[in-house]
């Protein structure tokens, strides 16, 4: 369940609210004047302050992520320009007659832009394999809820654009370095990372699951290599299934042939019988039937052994793999 709007009217200026409702001033309507309760910015001495009637701010300064001591703007970095656009500045904490630091826990929107950010600690984001170091350029975006909506095309896109005329590198960083690797992209739901403990359910023994930690952010396969993956062990299942389907032919003739086959049986002292010999003629060709389908059978097993490496190596070798199952750069929890 939802919590109850907060009316954010008790939490300050009650009696000028309050006068202002009794001879229906005041009151918002058709976006007209509304008298709310609204923190006061604690604004820098080197910020440029651009501020609504009803908690709406454009601040154009340095990195600073909350006080005037935070980020590289407060340890008075160069190179480390912002803006920070802020709708409901402290709104799930007003405190009446107070200035307030923006706050990425506390602010109800925000997009912030910097030259220079540590936008994971400063959001209070989960590390992700291979996470950019600090001091990027950054913008970073906080709300209850976003939307992204494009009427044709979505991209999300890592790495170094293509643009010519830039030299061997390409496009650098924005501090002029060299941008030598893609980035990863993470889609993290929970804001958890850490690994976590597994329970596979044991068909042996149902009672005892099976144990051990595994990563909670994972990467994401892909969809062809994926494919053919799983048609080639269908196809090697298959495979598989034909020979235990010559295996269980050839079972059934040798016992059909020793079934069938008898000894010479000795002769009685009195009176004489002739020798019985009921051998039939089909042993001899079964027993080298069997013989040769031995042989093509070991050179098949093989052959299969080697093509079910040769399977792991291409699909499921992160290091090794050409067509390797899952993505290098894409991770989901």
């Amino acid at each position: 369940m939802s919590k109850k709007i907060q009316d954010l009217t008790k939490l300050s200026d009650q009696s000028m609210v309050e006068a202002s409702r009794r001879v229906g001033k005041n009151l918002g309507i058709a976006q007209k004047k509304l008298i709310e309760a609204l923190p006061e910015y604690d604004k820098a001495p080197s910020e440029k302050v651009f501020q609504g009637e009803n908690n709406s701010f454009i601040i154009l300064g340095r990195d600073r992520p909350n006080n005037a001591y935070s980020g590289y703007g407060g340890r008075g970095a160069t190179g480390a320009g912002r803006i920070d656009l802020i709708a409901g500045l402290s709104s799930a904490n007003i405190v009446d007659k107070q200035k307030q630091n923006p706050n990425f826990a506390m602010d109800g929107a925000r997009v912030y832009i910097s030259q220079m950010a540590d936008i994971d600690r400063y959001m209070g984001l989960a590390a992700v394999p291979r996470q950019a170091p600090p001091g990027r350029s950054t913008v970073g975006i906080k709300a209850d809820t976003l939307r992204f909506h494009a009427r044709q095309d979505i991209k999300i896109v890592t790495g170094r654009a293509k643009f010519e005329g830039l030299g061997k590198s390409g496009e650098t960083l924005s501090n002029g370095g060299k941008n030598e690797t893609p980035g990863t992209i993470s889609l993290i739901a929970g804001n958890y990372t850490d690994e976590e403990e597994g329970g596979l359910f044991n068909m042996l023994n149902p009672l005892k699951k099976l144990k051990g930690d595994r990563n909670k952010l994972q990467p994401i396969p892909k969809g062809e290599n994926l494919s053919e993956c799983l048609a080639a062990i269908v196809d090697s299942i298959a495979r598989l299934a034909a020979l235990v389907g010559d295996n269980t032919s050839l079972i059934s003739k040798m016992d059909l042939a020793l079934a069938a086959h008898t000894h010479l049986v000795a002769p009685l002292p009195t009176p004489p019988f002739p020798p019985v010999a009921l051998a039939p003629s089909s042993y001899t060709p079964v027993t080298s039937l069997v013989q040769t389908k031995t042989v093509a059978s070991t050179i098949e097993r093989q052959l299969f052994n080697k093509n079910l490496e040769t399977l792991k190596i291409n699909y499921l070798n992160e290091n090794f793999g050409a067509v390797y199952i899952n993505s290098k750069h894409v991770f989901t929890t």
